[in-house]
């Protein structure tokens, strides 16, 4: 690599749009250091895809997706609900974003949206938060579906994906392998 000419990387003066980091000193003042809020969170970042080795469509999906608040408890930093900001114009001529609507569904994750607005009801927005609130006390069926179950590499810290042994004695037997093969051999046996 060469080290005499500068990268091409610039830092963003803009993390948050105006519209966002208005929305964010309300969120700030709602919250008053009840909930973590988490700006600009990537799909993939909150979700995983179970089998990646077989459901590489379904991480495609989440790669280039965010969404743009989570509130998470205080106490376990487990996430509450999402907001996602709609502009106008984008409320009016944009369809809903199905699997977005879908995905949170599913995790039971409320997902909340949000008009922007020059202004905001406080009260209005309370209101809606309490409602998600409630709708997270169903238990998030990500964290128990043991059918979809990846373990994580005890060596790598990667996601395992479930693999076939090809030969020898336990041929046709399923195994979990490290997602870094080779250079990690580690393996999770499967009941056979």
């Amino acid at each position: 690599m060469d080290t005499s000419s500068p990268l091409p990387y610039r830092l963003r003066q803009d993390f948050l749009s105006p519209a966002e980091a208005a929305f964010f000193r309300i969120l700030h003042q709602m919250v008053k250091g009840h909930l973590h809020i988490c700006p600009k969170v990537p799909l993939y970042e909150l979700f995983f895809v179970t089998r990646p080795n077989e459901n590489v469509h379904y991480f495609n999906k989440l790669y280039r997706k965010s969404i743009d608040f989570l509130l998470l408890r205080q106490d376990t930093l487990q996430p509450l609900f999402a907001i996602e900001l709609d502009y106008p114009k984008q409320t009016q001529h944009r369809p809903v974003d199905a699997f977005l609507e879908g995905l949170f569904a599913q995790a039971h994750l409320p997902l909340v949206h949000v008009t922007v607005q020059p202004s905001y009801d406080v009260q209005a927005l309370a209101h809606s938060f309490a409602e998600a609130l409630k709708r997270t006390s169903v238990e998030n069926p990500f964290l128990r579906a043991e059918s979809d179950y990846s373990p994580v590499c005890p060596r790598c810290g990667l996601t395992m994906v479930l693999r076939f042994y090809r030969e020898g004695p336990k041929r046709g037997r399923k195994y979990y392998g490290c997602l870094n093969f080779p250079e990690c051999r580690e393996v999770v046996e499967l009941p056979a």
